[in-house]
């Protein structure tokens, strides 16, 4: 059993932990097993979407927290920076329901869409996005935030046709 609240500050010290639980799903990815010891939001960054509140934990009956979404403004639409749950607790829907959270925040306060960036290959990303309903934004159509991020993944070494832009249209 979980729930879904909004993070508070004494949750940020811990998130970095579930982030780093998260990524060790890429153990099993040849090309991308570096990533589950790659680097992970700071407390300070959870820190900062806390301050914003722009971050929801979902917590166990404990009320710790075993996965987050962090997102920020964008010009029309909400950006998830950052979806992670713990390992242990994956396949539980929890990842679905936070992002329906996000949806939810969306369509109350009027913003069309939800937006990310993934890779577009991973079982786990893109494709579990696109069964949330998200579609893959052509190159084209991408928004100059959306470029922006992109953009700076490329620069972190990312090659450019392992990652993609996505958004879901809500209202």
């Amino acid at each position: 059993m979980y729930v879904i609240r909004l993070a508070n500050v004494s949750d940020a010290r811990l998130l970095p932990d579930i982030e780093k639980s998260a990524a060790q799903i890429f153990l099993g990815h040849e090309k991308f097993s570096w990533i589950a010891q790659g680097n992970v939001q700071t407390e300070q960054d959870h820190l900062n979407f806390i301050q914003r509140k722009m971050e929801w934990v979902a917590v166990n009956g404990s009320d710790e927290p075993i996965g987050f979404i962090n997102v920020e403004k964008q010009v029309n639409s909400l950006h998830i920076c950052e979806l992670s749950v713990c390992q242990q607790w994956q396949g539980q829907g929890i990842g679905k329901q936070l992002v329906n959270h996000i949806i939810d925040l969306a369509l109350a306060q009027k913003i069309p869409a939800i937006s990310l960036t993934t890779f577009c290959d991973i079982p786990w990303n893109a494709p579990y996005y696109q069964r949330l309903g998200f579609h893959i934004i052509k190159h084209e159509n991408l928004t100059n935030e959306l470029k922006s991020i992109l953009q700076h993944e490329m620069d972190a070494g990312f090659q450019v046709d392992e990652r993609c832009a996505m958004i879901k249209i809500v209202n």
